[in-house]
């Protein structure tokens, strides 16, 4: 009879929206965690993501091309600029490995906070529904948050990224052709072998620049590093910076946007119920009666 008595109890809005959110999960964990992946929106990122990729491997094989290139000059005046370029090595590793996890984030971790992570907030939520305990709905909201946070991550540091460095990758691409086309021509003079002319004057006829010597090869290859330290500061820019940038402020907005109580000032504020226990308490004093205000007496 106890149980007959709470079943009836149970508010027929209650059961709706429980009904909703359970049918929401299904479609979360059957539907849009198989097909998600294949939307539009995250394909266009993974070709976004491909691209920066390719620029990247573009820029180390030239650096190493360039490197390898100075070796073939004379004497050993080149070695500081040969090792300045296989030091850069490790940012190429760096924009690599943001990259490869921007891709895995998309490929698996959205097709899993869909699976698993939006599921489990929903259960909180329902939790909540039933037991009306507040701090069941906070934890609910913030995995809800997070998850949308991570979904659109991805998506929208690309987007933001090719908007705002578009024409600064242009550069990138312009200094990737001149380290190849040097390092081409440096093979080139390795290559020939005329006792006709110098080595210089082989250099001269091949970069189509009056290069008398060392210096003015150290020169040029010291203007194509300094090239290459701005593309890495592009880089590191659009595909590192500009990524993380854009999850913090979204993360930031999510978090003002529900007014969680971790990003609130620590101050007490009124709940509802503590504003019906003022109502209350007024009501009470009112009917014990309230000294009338003088100026009401004249």
């Amino acid at each position: 009879m106890h149980v007959l008595e709470k079943i009836q109890k149970i508010s027929p809005y209650l059961v709706l929206k429980v009904s909703i959110l359970v049918f929401i999960m299904a479609l979360s964990i059957f539907v849009a965690s198989s097909v998600v992946s294949k939307c539009s929106l995250f394909t266009r990122s993974i070709e976004s993501l491909d691209d920066s990729q390719e620029v990247v491997m573009a820029v180390t094989g030239a650096t190493l091309g360039v490197s390898v290139a100075i070796t073939f000059l004379p004497d050993d005046y080149a070695s500081p600029l040969a090792d300045t370029l296989a030091d850069m090595s490790t940012y190429f590793v760096i924009l690599l490995g943001m990259i490869l996890f921007e891709k895995l984030l998309i490929t698996v971790g959205v097709p899993f906070i869909f699976r698993f992570i939006i599921p489990a907030g929903i259960i909180l939520l329902i939790v909540y529904y039933i037991s009306h305990k507040k701090i069941i709905r906070t934890i609910a909201y913030k995995i809800l948050a997070f998850a949308i946070v991570i979904i659109l991550a991805v998506p929208l540091g690309t987007s933001v990224s090719k908007w705002l460095c578009s024409s600064s990758l242009d550069y990138v691409n312009e200094t990737v052709t001149q380290a190849q086309d040097g390092s081409d021509k440096i093979e080139e003079i390795s290559e020939s072998s005329s006792s006709d002319k110098s080595f210089y004057e082989t250099v001269s006829s091949v970069f189509d620049s009056a290069i008398e010597g060392v210096t003015d090869l150290f020169n040029y290859y010291k203007g194509i590093i300094q090239k290459f330290i701005n593309t890495i500061a592009i880089m590191m820019l659009a595909y590192l910076v500009v990524p993380f940038v854009t999850f913090l402020l979204m993360l930031w907005f999510m978090n003002q946007l529900f007014l969680f109580e971790s990003f609130r000032d620590k101050g007490y504020s009124l709940t509802k119920d503590d504003v019906k226990a003022i109502k209350m308490i007024s009501a009470v004093y009112n009917e014990k009666g309230e000294p009338e205000d003088n100026n009401n007496q004249i």
